[in-house]
């Protein structure tokens, strides 16, 4: 059984998983584009959205033996939502035009009926000489229908005109939204990136430590982020720098909730951590992990910055 079958039926979640779970959003950005692909009425709209967003995910599915970036995926994602929202406008704005076209020509009609009506007006002296009153009177009924659905036409295509135009701004909006929330995104990976980097070995009686805080891990969880996972290079040089050391991984909490769940949080996350390093190419013989639950905090568990320093996950080169 190779590492990769291994890593499958494990309870964490694990790069392996991951990648089969990334392989399904793959497959469902393919299913998305295709659908959105397929509707006539954006045919004619966001071709140059649609081929980024189409070669994107293409270029995805050509890199399928190895693990896609999530910033890759992102961004396919967020190629293929501006073709939407791209089409979307367009599509908008065409039928824009058509209803100002629609209410240019009921604009020309209301312009004729006007004119025949002051046609009929002219005439009416006419009509009087041969007509009864009463006839007269139905001509005028006639032409005051006639203004009455022609006003009623140009407020109803307005309303419409005003509803399209509405529709449009929100789609802006969302747009507006999409993009502050990709930013942010990005923000919180470079922000991680620049944590892992920035990690230093101290020596102990033990052995040599590396300390990861909990910035790795989601909150009150052992999933170590994406970002984590591509941004681990620090700890595997620290790590190939002993090759013929063992290595002791323990999990940390701070004191917040029941000391079974601290001790069960710890053990995950240290396993969490062994399973990745496993993945990156580490000997899984030399890896032990350890749960320590809040035993050992190195910080005050009464204030916030030292309950987040006791948070962590040792790696440990044992002498």
């Amino acid at each position: 059984m190779n590492k990769w079958m291994m890593l499958a039926v494990l309870i964490v979640v694990s790069p392996a998983w991951a990648a089969k779970k990334k392989n399904l959003e793959l497959e469902a950005l393919r299913l998305e584009y295709e659908d959105f692909y397929q509707v006539e009425k954006y045919r004619p709209y966001a071709k140059p959205e649609k081929k980024a967003a189409k070669e994107r995910i293409e270029s995805l599915y050509q890199s399928s033996r190895r693990k896609p970036k999530e910033h890759a995926v992102f961004m396919a994602r967020k190629s293929l939502a501006l073709a939407k929202m791209t089409a979307e406008k367009e599509f908008l704005q065409a039928e824009i035009e058509k209803a100002d076209a629609q209410l240019h020509d009921l604009d020309l009609k209301t312009l004729k009926t006007e004119a025949q009506v002051a046609r009929l007006q002219a005439d009416k002296a006419q009509l009087l000489l041969s007509l009864q009153q009463e006839e007269v009177a139905r001509i005028e009924a006639e032409k005051q229908a006639a203004l009455a659905q022609a006003s009623e036409q140009i407020e109803q295509k307005q309303a419409e005109l005003d509803t399209t135009k509405a529709y449009a701004k929100k789609q802006e909006q969302v747009a507006n939204l999409a993009k502050q929330e990709a930013d942010l995104a990005f923000e919180e990976i470079d922000a991680l990136k620049r944590q892992l980097e920035s990690l230093a070995a101290r020596e102990t009686n033990d052995g040599l430590v590396m300390t990861l805080g909990d910035f790795v891990f989601d909150s009150a969880s052992a999933n170590i982020k994406q970002g984590a996972i591509e941004n681990f290079s620090k700890v595997i040089e620290f790590i190939d720098g002993y090759p013929d050391r063992s290595i002791r991984i323990e999990g940390h909490t701070d004191s917040s909730g029941s000391e079974a769940f601290n001790l069960n949080l710890s053990q995950k996350r240290a396993d969490a951590v062994r399973l990745l390093l496993i993945n990156y190419g580490v000997d899984k013989d030399r890896i032990e992990a350890i749960g320590m639950g809040e035993s050992l905090p190195v910080a005050d568990n009464n204030t916030e910055s030292g309950k987040a320093k006791n948070r962590r996950v040792d790696i440990i080169i044992l002498n």
